[in-house]
């Protein structure tokens, strides 16, 4: 679940000694001299930026799975083991963080403070939301001079308030002046206005996520909306770049892996492809790379056993096929051409727990957005990625980290849900759509310049007039809510964490009814075979090395029945 970090390295300088007396008492031989206890910022810094993104994308492969974009962890058979090395990779790299903090305490670097308090509360944030109730007071003093290696769990609802100040503690930091330039930050250049707006960002993510846990949180929500300040154009957007580099340390986007012959590619679920197809949506050829053309045969038993368990299959599937050719004005047959364009959509149904067959050169693979490969139209010919290096497009993909398209679906979430904050919902929402297509696009034209076009301008505004009527159908304001949730869903593609929490904030779209529109069809997302994952388990290590304080959360707490404190929806599904 962990990927390979952008290419910064901790290198810190040792501390040599020197004693003057020739007594050799008086040497502290448990010092090691070449393990210095702090380092300088600069050096720190690039690290803790790390590790706040690997926070970000700690489990974005499973928790896109549970809001149903893919197949990983889709069945929710999730253990007390399943997220041990995402908990204790965590908590070792948030202790860089710390270190930033304690190194900066003296006042005299107050750039670096604010940038260290601001990751602290971007990472500890999706810490509690993945696993609620967390060592926050007392950890990381494993190595303190009073060492406490069994810290206290701290209440999920009590951590939020201390992160959303240290944002605040974080803008006021940042507003002073700077004796040294700041370096090696590759996220914000060292620059207090970028950094103040990603920690007023980052504060209006927590309020919005626990607003219906906090007494006054629609109140702060709103003033904050109010207050302005936060990421709110393109220009802005939070993203973490990765490049083409492979050697002397692999660089490229972690879901790239699968064009340099690393692995076969997850299951993307055939719901969300088959959805983008019959809905004409200008995002598919750069969301998805077809690796066949070719229609298994039924009639062959190695095809057979290779087909995708359960009917879903896209061209054996006579409703799609029907839905197809309704969306695209075809009748009788569908041409050979459009079965094999058909044949390259090959994922799996959402639960589908059947054995993987060997299908590695047939499973849709990730495209341009946001791995970084390759274009895939009608125009492009299908082929395996196996051996084929002439269709390596270098890897240089990204993570949406917080866009201003988010921000933007943060404040429609806002005001539709009736937390007072104001504005045109409608208008934002359309903003929203255009500015997440611009992003998909520019991507796909950077990594595939010679394969990727850029859709029509009246293609795309076609898609997004039709979702807008759709949104002025709906009769209510959870209605429309319910709309949007569905169009957030089709833009989290690679924005897992985002997608799964709003989800449990708000329900939707889980088991959202839509009607039948002239693009495509709108569909309830297919329900897993068991209930929902309101949150993670905890890890049974922590259990055996915290035993006081961690082992009545591995007994007591079961992931689909206990939510995080922000959490009054507590999504069931309808079996």
């Amino acid at each position: 679940m962990n990927y390979k970090n952008k290419i910064k390295t901790l290198a810190l300088g040792g501390l040599i000694a020197i004693v003057s007396s020739c007594q050799l008492t008086e040497l502290d031989i448990n010092t090691d001299p070449n393990r210095p206890a702090t380092g300088s910022l600069a050096l720190l810094l690039p690290v803790a930026e790390n590790a706040a993104i690997n926070a970000h994308t700690a489990i974005n492969n499973d928790a896109m799975g549970f809001a149903g974009l893919s197949t990983v962890s889709d069945s929710y058979n999730l253990s007390n083991t399943s997220y041990q090395g995402t908990w204790n990779a965590r908590f070792r790299e948030l202790q860089i963080i710390e270190e930033m903090l304690k190194s900066s305490a003296d006042g005299k670097n107050p750039r670096y403070r604010g940038i260290a308090l601001t990751l602290k509360a971007f990472s500890v944030g999706h810490m509690v939301d993945m696993f609620g109730d967390i060592p926050y007071s007392e950890a990381w003093k494993g190595n303190a001079a009073e060492p406490n290696k069994t810290p206290k769990f701290d209440k999920d609802s009590e951590i939020y308030e201390d992160l959303l100040k240290l944002c605040d503690q974080a803008v006021a930091e940042l507003a002073k002046p700077q004796p040294v330039a700041v370096q090696n930050d590759y996220i914000g250049g060292g620059n207090a206005a970028t950094w103040t707006r990603i920690a007023k960002t980052v504060k209006l993510r927590l309020l919005l996520t626990s607003r219906k846990g906090r007494a006054n949180g629609n109140a702060e929500l709103k003033a904050a909306f109010e207050a302005g300040g936060f990421i709110s154009t393109p220009a802005q957007n939070w993203s973490y770049l990765y490049s083409k580099q492979i050697s002397p340390q692999r660089n490229t986007h972690p879901w790239y892996s699968t064009y340099a012959g690393l692995g076969d590619p997850n299951y993307i679920n055939h719901q969300l492809m088959g959805e983008m197809i019959l809905n004409k949506d200008p995002r598919l050829p750069f969301y998805f790379y077809r690796q066949t053309s070719r229609v298994l045969d039924q009639n062959n038993p190695t095809d057979r056993g290779t087909t995708p368990f359960g009917g879903s299959y896209l061209p054996l599937r006579a409703t799609f096929l029907e839905d197809y050719k309704k969306a695209f004005g075809f009748t009788g047959d569908l041409p050979a051409s459009e079965i094999a364009f058909i044949a390259g959509y090959f994922g799996r149904d959402r639960g589908d727990v059947s054995g993987a067959a060997a299908d590695g050169p047939l499973r849709t693979t990730p495209g341009c957005y946001p791995a970084g490969g390759v274009y895939s139209d009608k125009s492009v010919p299908a082929v395996a990625l196996t051996g084929q290096a002439a269709l390596n497009t270098g890897g240089d993909g990204q993570w949406p980290v917080i866009h201003s398209w988010n921000t933007k679906y943060y404040q429609i979430e806002a005001i539709l849900d009736n937390t007072g904050v104001t504005g045109d919902a409608k208008a934002l929402f359309k903003a929203a759509m255009e500015e997440q297509i611009a992003v998909v696009v520019a991507q796909g034209l950077k990594s595939d310049p010679t394969r990727a076009k850029a859709p029509a301008a009246a293609d795309i505004a076609a898609y997004v007039n039709e979702w807008l009527k759709l949104y002025d159908a709906a009769a209510s304001n959870s209605a429309k809510l319910n709309v949007v949730a569905k169009q957030l869903w089709f833009c989290s593609w690679g924005q897992g964490m985002d997608i799964w929490n709003f989800q449990r904030r708000t329900g939707f779209p889980i088991q959202s009814q839509f009607r039948q529109f002239s693009v495509g069809i709108m569909a309830p997302i297919s329900k897993p075979p068991r209930q929902y994952a309101l949150r993670l388990p905890y890890p049974q290590s922590e259990g055996a090395l915290n035993p006081a304080n961690a082992q009545k959360y591995i007994n007591d707490i079961i992931f689909d029945r206990d939510p995080i404190f922000w959490d009054k929806v507590k999504v069931k599904w309808e079996f």
